[in-house]
């Protein structure tokens, strides 16, 4: 049907995709119907399909949005005949300028400042409001990227971390250690996973301790505006060291045998955390609220009034949580809490005024401690400080898509096509913003987005940056385990200059993480707007399967030996991630299984022959490589050493070396793909901070690193 790819296309549903084998891949009419009707678009019939054109064709006076970068003319026309009254309001909703205009008549616009504008053109009772974006045509380029200087520092996931202070899960103090090491050490920046507030089915401690693990990604959460209390440093506050109840309950037998029983075990218990400090901070809230001084009361409600709407309904949100248990997806709460402006949520907030106070007591608390550690990375010299991660999409049961749904298409999903290392496919339980809509909205959830995320930081990664070009939404049709679908495209032009404005606003770098299956010509766009590319060096490949030699990595990069999705140097080696993927059942049949086993095995021969023709290691070394390169087992002894002084020579800007690696640690962080079958986000370092600190292997590996990293002239 002509007519129906057509309107899917004018949706912005693609007809076709390449995969990373070059193979075309064509949208059939079930994965464009699904679609279409999920974005509230009729395509059953011919007529609904004509209706639904017409609908997306009808022209209004002014487009949603507008963006102009510095170097363009910032110029357009009005849709629409006779003559009009038109105003240029800048963000404080000032009048810049006001002119009469004709329909059709190009209009200019010179002299203005970098941000937002609204545009109203009206006349009579006909009035339309544009919102027009005037942005740089780079994103924030720190000094050291403007001197081509070549920088080093951490990767660390933060659950993972532990200290005799911390409670079962690392902490915003044991980070604080990690960024004054790294500094030590002459690092620049600490990378961090997403700080995001935790999923609800941690809140379930019945389902929890059942058997079944909860979902706990910090990739799908709550919300990505706001900082995971989990996270605090609860002995650092004021509230915990000043309050008698805190105390006496820290003081209680079966409190110091459950803090002990967390903080022994090698993976989090997310639920008991939880569960252990909402209790604590409960008390540190009632004494917050009966002894603390007027200057911190005042500066709670500055937090709240700054953070207005989001925060109140996030707090909401998870008031509703503890009272719709066991239903945790608020599509199943009774239909009155489903809408969060409805009479019934007025009520609700009416009655439950001090549980959502606490619930912002607790992410004003976090904020605070997150904003710390960055001004303690700054203070100490770093140039970058601390570099987050923004993930992509929101979670389908999260307070994002509940507070605002019509910004998203509730019933699709975002994830990935099948492809050699995973040819199930990949389907991540986030829901796509419905690009239509979104840019109705003036792409509102998304500078904010944007503006929360960066103001933590110095530099932040955007979790699958293609998604700001299109997203591979799926679904799976029955009795077919690999998932269906079609890319659905976005503006990228106005996204990235969003990312740009922000960006220099806010002082941050920004980093787009394009692994998987990248449209062409994306990554050109990237270093055009100064979004530094993520180069992975076990993706890192020439087209006969050798690896890039280091100097041929493009400098606006940021370089790691792998990612949490990937095994370690270690696990590399002796096929951690294959074996995982098998057990878990992720290969469709066992032929993949030994075709990825055979390709890792030309993966070890191919990475000895890198590192000789780098000189990089000894003949002791070369001896264990040839030695294991056809099973993997044993690792060779300093195998995470070899491939960190590798990607240490790159040309990339940035180099970050993984704590698992510096440690040998072999187990995977995340197995994409899994939920029940492997403990994702879970396992904890092998080595507390104080280890750390004491060890000789964090500052041998800095210096490593130090010592090869490029210098400027080289």
């Amino acid at each position: 049907m002509q007519k129906l790819q057509e309107l899917a296309e004018l949706a912005g549903i693609s007809s076709s995709y390449v995969d990373k084998t070059g193979k075309t891949h064509y949208t059939t009419d079930e994965v464009r119907c699904f679609f279409l009707k999920n974005m509230g678009y009729a395509a059953d019939t011919e007529l609904e399909i004509e209706n639904s054109l017409q609908a997306l064709q009808k022209q209004r006076l002014l487009p949603p949005v507008m963006s102009f970068y510095e170097n363009e003319k910032i110029e357009f026309a009005i849709n629409g005949d006779g003559d009009y009254e038109l105003l240029l309001k800048d963000e404080a909703q000032n009048t810049v300028q006001a002119q009469k205009v004709s329909g059709g008549q190009k209009v200019c616009f010179s002299g203005l400042n970098f941000g937002y504008y609204t545009v109203l053109v009206q006349t009579g009772n006909l009035q339309c409001g544009s919102l027009l974006i005037y942005a740089p045509q780079k994103c924030w380029q720190p000094e050291f990227l403007q001197k081509q200087e070549h920088i080093y520092g951490t990767a660390v996931m933060l659950y993972a971390l532990h200290s005799e202070h911390s409670m079962g899960i690392g902490d915003f103090g044991d980070l604080v250690e990690i960024v004054k090491l790294t500094a030590q050490n002459g690092g620049d920046a600490v990378g961090i996973n997403p700080l995001g507030v935790m999923s609800p089915f941690t809140q379930n401690e019945e389902r929890f301790s059942s058997g079944r693990q909860s979902d706990v990604s910090p990739y799908r959460t709550l919300s990505r505006l706001f900082v995971n209390y989990i996270y605090l440093n609860l002995p650092a506050e004021e509230d915990f060291k000043n309050s008698a109840l805190v105390q006496a309950y820290m003081n209680l037998p079966e409190t110091k045998e459950e803090l002990a029983r967390l903080k022994a075990g090698d993976k989090v218990e997310y639920a008991a955390v939880l569960l252990l400090k909402k209790q604590i901070l409960e008390m540190m809230f009632q004494h917050f609220e009966n002894a603390a001084t007027t200057e911190r009361k005042n500066e709670f409600a500055a937090y709240i009034q700054e953070k207005g709407a989001e925060l109140e309904n996030l707090a909401v949100f998870e008031t509703l949580l503890e009272k719709n248990e066991p239903s945790d997806y608020w599509r199943f709460w009774p239909e009155a809490y489903r809408n969060a402006n409805s009479p019934e949520i007025r009520i609700f907030k009416q009655e439950q005024q001090a549980k959502i106070k606490f619930y912002k007591y607790c992410h004003w608390l976090a904020d605070k401690q997150v904003k710390k550690v960055q001004k303690l990375a700054v203070s100490l010299g770093m140039k970058l400080g601390l570099y987050t991660d923004m993930p992509i999409g929101a979670a389908s049961n999260g307070a994002e898509v509940w507070e605002n749904p019509e910004a998203y298409v509730l019933d699709a999903g975002i994830g990935a096509p099948a492809d050699p290392m995973r040819p199930r496919g990949q389907s991540w339980g986030f829901t796509p913003y419905h690009p239509q809509r979104l840019e109705a909205q003036h792409y509102a959830p998304f500078i904010k987005l944007v503006q929360e995320n960066m103001q933590y930081s110095g530099a932040l990664r955007i979790d699958h940056a293609m998604g700001l070009r299109r997203l591979f939404w799926g679904f799976f049709a029955k009795d077919n385990p690999v998932v269906q679908g079609a890319y659905v495209y976005y503006n990228i032009k106005d996204l990235v200059a969003i990312l740009c404005l922000e960006s220099n606003r806010r002082r941050c770098l920004v980093i787009g993480e394009d692994l998987g299956t990248v449209p062409e010509g994306f990554r050109e766009y990237m270093a055009e707007h100064n979004l530094l590319s993520y180069k992975v060096f076990c993706r890192q490949k020439e087209k006969d399967g050798s690896f890039i030699a280091p100097e041929k990595y493009m400098y606006l990069s940021l370089a790691q030996p792998s990612t949490h999705d990937q095994a370690t140097a270690c696990g590399f080696w002796k096929n951690e991630d294959i074996e995982v993927f098998n057990r878990s059942g992720l290969y469709v049949n066992r032929m993949q299984y030994l075709d990825n086993l055979e390709g890792r095995r030309r993966d070890r021969e191919n990475m000895l022959k890198a590192f000789e023709q780098q000189r990089l290691i000894s003949t002791d070394e070369q001896r264990q490589m040839q030695q294991s390169a056809a099973s993997g087992t044993p690792a060779p002894e300093h195998i995470e050493l070899r491939i960190n002084e590798y990607c240490a020579r790159t040309n990339s800007a940035v180099f970050l070396v993984r704590l698992n690696d510096i440690y040998r640690q072999q187990a995977l962080d995340n197995a994409p793909g899994t939920v029940q079958e492997y403990p994702n986000w879970r396992i904890k370092m092998s080595v507390s901070i104080e280890q750390i600190k004491q060890s000789q292997e964090f500052a041998e590996m800095m210096s490593l690193i130090k010592a090869n990293r490029p210098h400027k002239g080289e």
